[in-house]
């Protein structure tokens, strides 16, 4: 990992540097329940604001990948950045209920805006043989602003409310920052086709961007990428969503979850970029079915008799799983995206895994009150059926015969 942070471009240090900035302050999703209802809005209120920031990060996320194909990816970052700054400075400014939940909205969607254009330029800044690696550190630097981030806010909220939002605002623009004056121009590698193979290649790129979101329904085997993306994200939120309300029930105290969500962080932080150093070798669907596995069968655990211990060992079986698979799927829509399609393709990946994210509390709880410790055997086996479709998806199709040159051979065409 220290060779391919020696090999990557400067310009994409900068990136990774802005990402953990902007994620290090990232508060507002975090923290926007508890604000509100300090400001003495209901908690019914307080929860219909962090609905509006899930719903704003979807349509943020695809909305940013279109625009990071019209515009380039750094003046993508640049002013979904700018506004997604503003957008969390006004929450505090504002007294309307009405406009606070606007202000969160665009705060989610802005924020989530500049996840597909800066891997779109991480995956253009190095060699096919370092992308795995690099979305890999992508990875931690979101993972560890993530969690450093939150104990600021913490301190941040004992001084004052507002300062927590400010802080997250002062980060986005110091993202926006470095976007502007340190990532390449996108226009720099823009050139003129040199031949008839360059300019159909270029018409083929106009052709994609007209064509918008729509061309990726007709690409049935990323449709199933896709499929196995909202999964990830049905599954993966139940660690926050059903988890904490299993223990609670069960009679553990809330040191029982904290070491729980430790573990996990702990795991990822720590092995996910040496785990990578194996793993960036092999073929994508493999590395994101393996861990995948790994990840459903750790979620199936939490059903299982053995109390604490049973837990802690199955988290740690979906962070290891998580390890394994999550640089490998989320570089993998850059890898078959069609020139002029990328930040589309990473768009769509994120907006599909942020829906399962949404709708996954929804009916984790729904399911688990209505079977108990059995919801995890179901989602184990939801998980698993939904292999099939990973691997249909993400194998590269077996040649044909007319995929192999014909040779002559005594007059005749033999394959």
């Amino acid at each position: 990992m220290f060779q391919t942070l020696r090999e990557t471009p400067l310009a994409a240090r900068f990136a990774l540097l802005g990402v953990f900035v902007n994620q290090f302050g990232a508060f507002v999703q975090f923290f926007v329940v508890l604000y509100l209802t300090e400001r003495g809005f209901s908690n019914a209120q307080a929860g219909l604001a962090l609905g509006a920031y899930s719903v704003g990060a979807i349509s943020g996320v695809l909305f940013g990948g279109g625009l990071s194909d019209r515009l380039g990816p750094r003046r993508t970052i640049v002013l979904s950045m700018a506004s997604a700054g503003l957008a969390t400075l006004s929450v505090t400014a504002l007294d309307s209920f009405a406009a606070i939940v606007v202000a969160v909205a665009l705060s989610g969607a802005m924020t989530q805006a500049a996840r597909p254009p800066v891997s779109a330029l991480l995956f253009g800044l190095v060699p096919p043989a370092r992308q795995v690696m690099v979305f890999a550190m992508y990875r931690t630097a979101l993972n560890t602003g993530m969690v450093a981030g939150p104990l600021v806010a913490a301190w941040l909220s004992t001084i004052s409310w507002d300062l927590v939002f400010w802080f997250d605002a002062a980060t986005a623009l110091v993202y926006c920052a470095i976007a502007a004056v340190l990532l390449p121009n996108d226009a720099a590698a823009q050139a003129q086709p040199q031949d008839e193979a360059a300019a159909a290649a270029e018409s083929d790129q106009k052709d994609q961007k007209k064509a918008g979101y729509l061309h990726i329904l007709a690409d049935r085997r990323y449709l199933a990428y896709l499929a196995l993306m909202l999964a990830n994200g049905l599954v993966h939120v139940q660690f926050f969503a059903v988890l904490p309300l299993m223990l609670k029930a069960a009679g553990y105290p809330t040191w029982a979850y904290g070491t729980a969500s430790a573990v996990s962080a702990l795991i990822v932080i720590t092995l996910e970029l040496r785990v990578t150093r194996t793993t960036q070798h092999w073929p994508a669907w493999i590395a994101v079915i393996t861990g995948w596995v790994f990840l459903v069968l750790g979620r199936g655990a939490f059903g299982l008799p053995g109390g604490l211990a049973i837990v802690i060992v199955g988290t740690a079986l979906a962070a290891i799983g998580e390890t394994i698979g999550a640089p490998a799927v989320f570089a993998y829509p850059a890898k078959v995206a069609p020139a002029g399609a990328v930040g589309r393709y990473l768009g769509s990946a994120h907006a599909t895994f942020q829906l399962g994210y949404a709708i996954g509390p929804i009916v984790g709880v729904l399911l688990w009150t209505a079977l108990g410790d059995g919801f995890w055997a179901v989602c184990c086996a939801f998980g698993l059926a939904m292999v099939v479709p990973g691997i249909w998806g993400m194998r590269p199709p077996m040649p044909t015969n007319s995929d192999y040159p014909q040779v002559t051979y005594g007059g005749r065409e033999i394959d």
